[in-house]
């Protein structure tokens, strides 16, 4: 997983690992934990949603909001103090040079004015962050706060959690939440992935409900006369028109995933028309996805980059023109605006409309919307707790808040400047001193606020706007389930040989036998781990 400067994901990566908290005995083979229905619900926060700046695009149905004006008047939501004087330590991933230390950063030195304290970051790079985290974890060495990336989670975490860090079910399940307002705001969906072994140890930082898509260089590609796709087939011919090696210029990199959801995926998880509950590998979605994205290889139209399994230029690719259609986060699209637009105005970047493989109606299986997890020490006082708490209710603070624009853009007129739409960006000391490190401990419910580029507001709302009508729900969603540890690596194993499938490395036939490869590594057995658990919860 890779956060750009905002923090949004730009994409995700299984992580692999086997550290288990604590010494002890090993774990009971097989063992893994589930929860749903009302079991999930009795410790989760309450949802209490707050307004203070309305969007000039509201969500359809529950999509993100847009604002094609930054919220010009800003009050504050958090009338006092947060913290009680002192220090408080802290441990957040940095995906970009670090920042000036304590002594020598003003956005720093402001927010710390602002909240009644100082907090002292360690900042590690995202590259080390898994390491350095799981080592200090098992020593029971952490800092006061922790600031956990979904993707940095061990296998078998939840044995040993209550070892390291504070059980925050008493003081935020139901409306304890109330408490801290800007929490409270937070949907309860994002409060998932904060939950182990049924107790709720954290404060969420957010997701994305749809984390990646196709996006496309509209500026490049309707001058060569294409258009966007509405069937795998068009998508093809769309990609032949486009491509052009003697130009420098290939048509598409990484899609897979999205062609999974493209031919019908419902998900890692579903249960097919019998009821039997089947993985995402055994299913026709997968298959055919497999055959198409091969076809696309075959014909050349995939950068060579991305044929090598070179993945770590993508943007770079994409932004030259080099490749004009590829898969990334969503969080990717604001930031390449931000990136890009200044050096090219007519830099034309767009989420490709959702599309089914025959025509009909797409879908799009959505994943938990909750990026990182915020842990709190265990030997810490209650008053401590709640201290910290209500650190993060401050910098939960959403837009046309005081709160939220000093912790994403500093001092206003020293760390930022206002264009014409309002629209705040850093300057040169903002892009220097400005990261996210308090705003990696929690964060407000999603909105469009890139003003600026009120174009890219209004296509990213519409997107969401009906991306949002076909979302799926998958079979597993909203409940808290941790796999046995002993199959974390199946995922890296069978994506690895159905990358052999799609780069010719393997004959196409291979898709079968790598279905019946992954019930034999363990899959049955998960697949029981699974169906007890759905079962369980009456899906």
């Amino acid at each position: 997983m890779i956060l750009n400067r905002r923090g949004f994901l730009t994409f995700t990566a299984v992580a692999g690992g086997t550290l288990v908290v604590g010494c002890g005995a090993p774990a009971a083979q097989h063992t893994g934990t589930a929860l749903g229905g009302d079991a999930l619900a009795k410790v989760l926060p309450s949802y209490h949603p707050v307004d203070f700046a309305k969007p000039d695009l509201p969500g359809v149905n529950g999509s993100v909001p847009g604002y094609l004006k930054f919220p010009a008047d800003l009050v504050d939501a958090v009338k006092d103090k947060v913290l009680d004087g002192g220090e408080v330590t802290a441990m957040t991933p940095a995906f970009w040079p670090l920042p000036p230390g304590l002594g020598e950063n003003s956005y720093w030195d402001a927010v710390n004015q602002r909240i009644g304290g100082v907090v002292r970051f360690e900042q590690v790079q995202g590259a080390d962050y898994q390491a350095k985290l799981g080592a200090m974890v098992a020593a029971k060495q952490v800092p006061e706060i922790t600031v956990m990336p979904t993707f940095t989670i061990p296998p078998r975490f939840s044995e040993g959690v209550g070892q390291v860090f504070a059980d925050l079910t008493d003081l935020l399940s139901g409306d304890n939440v109330k408490d801290y307002p800007l929490l409270a705001n937070i949907p309860t969906e994002s409060w998932h992935a904060c939950v182990y072994g049924g107790r709720l140890y954290g404060v969420p930082f957010r997701g994305e409900l749809f984390p990646e898509t196709l996006f496309y260089r509209r500026d490049v590609i309707e001058p060569l006369g294409g258009t966007a796709p509405k069937t795998a087939d068009e998508f093809f011919q769309l990609c032949k028109k486009i491509n052009d090696p003697g130009a420098n210029r290939w048509a598409v990199g990484d899609v897979f995933r999205s062609m999974i959801r493209t031919f019908g995926g419902q998900g890692d998880w579903s249960r097919d028309s019998s009821g039997k509950v089947v993985n995402q590998l055994e299913t026709e979605a997968y298959r055919e996805a497999v055959k198409f994205t091969r076809s696309l290889f075959e014909a050349g139209f995939v950068h060579p980059d991305v044929v090598a399994g070179n993945t770590t230029g993508l943007k770079e690719l994409f932004a030259g023109g080099q490749m004009l259609i590829y898969q990334d986060g969503m969080g990717a699209w604001g930031e390449a605006m931000t990136q890009q637009r200044p050096i090219n105005p007519k830099f034309g970047m767009e989420a490709l409309p959702l599309f089914a493989h025959d025509g009909g109606k797409p879908g799009y299986p959505v994943s938990a919307p909750t990026a990182m997890v915020t842990l709190f020490r265990k030997d810490l006082s209650p008053d401590r707790i709640k201290e910290l708490l209500r650190l993060t209710n401050f910098v939960a603070a959403p837009i046309g808040t005081t709160e939220h624009y000093l912790v994403n853009y500093g001092v206003e007129g020293k760390h930022s400047v206002r264009d014409a739409h309002g629209a705040p960006g850093l300057n040169d000391l903002g892009r220097k001193e400005v990261t996210l490190t308090y705003g990696f401990m929690s964060a407000p419910p999603d909105a469009i606020t890139n003003a600026q580029y009120p174009d890219y507001v209004k296509a990213k709302h519409a997107w969401h706007a009906e991306a949002y009508r076909h979302q799926i729900r998958p079979v597993t969603f909203g409940m808290r389930i941790e796999e046995p540890a002993e199959f974390s690596k199946l995922p890296k194993r069978f994506e690895d040989q159905t990358n052999d499938i799609l780069r010719g490395r393997t004959p196409l036939s291979g898709i079968d036998q790598l279905a019946e490869d992954w019930r034999k590594a363990g899959g049955d057995e998960l697949r029981e781990f699974y169906d007890k658990a759905l079962s369980d919860a009456g899906r």
